[in-house]
């Protein structure tokens, strides 16, 4: 990923919140009360300071008469400001100041009114701008982090963070766990590799929802609503060192294998929202005390590195061990300047040992070759596989098949 335009002097504050707005903007929404707008040109300025402070939801608000607003949350105050409006934001209105004090008043257009997380209730904001505190009173003590349209109704939850994409899914706890968030299952789904932590702000879609929606003739309004997307993305931090960044779960076309993969490896002190926009992934960070927006670049690749599963040695005579002899990589024709690798672990001990070819290199760089093999000559009963591919600018290294052989 690369700094987004502007990322030196612009941001003062971690973005928390990411809205797409109508009007072809993105907002980002900051930990103390900055906004920031990007336009389509990728540059990115700040356009409002809130005095009220710590920004903790953000969303598009309809209302009726044809008007939107653009709305945000403070730790009592839900504003909004309209879209368009006046340049210089001297439109900005607060609409209620009664909120629960909380850390996150995450909010969520549903049904044409506007939910909003408050503390132990739900707020909303109709489309009629009527505003109510408690429209729902939850458990006492629960704390409402995350909210989710689901055909036309909010899904509430304690998560760290939560997505429909092609499944529900909720990320719970700071060791990495994700779970179903459908109502049934209670067993994580998947754990992030390096264990860490998502910010409500910090999960979406990897294309913009497309809604359809169900209407007949004698109905007031809709009466049911499917939004499809494919996989989300995660911004995961707190994870141990390496293991941070932007993850994706899921997969593209339906008959593909569902797959876990960190798309972008960022190892900050917080990633706080993560969004798309016309193809390009954003996530906002902090480190130490420096703040900004990194991109996606679709022009360059990073170095890919693919850790297998765990491979067991086949069953034998108990006084035998199985020597693993070497792995066999066959691969698209290998682009000029492109680099592979091999690496493993025996008996899931020590570090990552790298493997040779028999000419004694460690990289397989042939232009064009298609099939590279790699010495093992290591001992054990659990074998892991590690493959790293190097790129050269926007080209790189496209594996076919792996094969690992042994003799018992």
């Amino acid at each position: 990923m690369s700094p987004s335009a502007g990322l030196t002097t612009v941001f003062d504050d971690l973005i928390r919140f990411f809205v797409k707005c109508s009007d072809g903007y993105t907002y980002g929404f900051g930990s103390t009360g900055s906004i920031y707008r990007r336009d389509v040109d990728a540059f990115w300025q700040k356009v409002y300071d809130d005095s009220d402070g710590a920004i903790k939801g953000a969303e598009e608000m309809p209302k009726d008469g044809s008007v939107t607003y653009l709305g945000w949350c403070t730790n009592t105050k839900v504003k909004r400001k309209p879209i368009p409006g006046l340049s210089n934001w001297n439109d900005v209105e607060v609409v209620a100041q009664s909120l629960q004090p909380a850390d996150w008043h995450t909010m969520k257009q549903v049904a044409g009114a506007t939910k909003i997380a408050n503390k132990s209730m739900l707020a909303m904001v109709g489309y009629d701008g009527s505003f109510t505190n408690e429209a729902v009173d939850f458990i006492p003590g629960t704390i409402i982090k995350t909210l989710v349209e689901r055909n036309g109704r909010v899904i509430s939850s304690t998560a760290n963070a939560a997505i429909d994409a092609e499944q529900p899914l909720a990320q719970v706890g700071t060791d990495g766990e994700v779970y179903f968030a459908n109502m049934s299952d209670t067993i994580p789904v998947f754990r992030f590799p390096g264990g860490g932590q998502v910010n409500p702000g910090g999960v979406c879609n990897e294309v913009s929802q497309v809604d359809f929606f169900e209407w007949e003739e004698t109905a007031l309004s809709w009466i049911d609503k499917q939004s499809v997307g494919n996989m989300s993305l995660w911004a995961v931090y707190n994870a141990d060192s390496g293991y941070g960044g932007v993850y994706s779960y899921g997969r593209k076309r339906k008959n593909q294998p569902v797959t876990l993969n960190l798309e972008y490896a960022l190892d900050m002190d917080e990633l706080g929202a993560v969004v798309t926009v016309d193809g390009t992934t954003l996530v906002s960070y902090r480190d130490g005390s420096d703040f900004g927006v990194k991109a996606s670049d679709d022009t360059t690749k990073a170095t890919a590195t693919y850790e297998g599963l765990d491979l067991k040695a086949p069953v034998k005579k108990p006084v035998n061990i199985t020597p693993w002899k070497y792995a066999e990589i066959f691969m698209k024709p290998l682009p000029a300047s492109c680099h592979v690798q091999f690496q493993y672990k025996v008996n899931k001990t020590g570090n990552w040992v790298v493997a040779t070819q028999q000419s004694g290199s460690s990289d397989y760089n042939v232009d064009q070759g298609k099939k590279a093999i790699f010495q093992i000559g290591a001992e054990g009963e659990i074998f892991e596989p590690r493959i790293i591919l190097t790129p050269s600018v926007n080209t790189t290294p496209e594996v076919y098949r792996v094969r690992i052989f042994f003799e018992d």
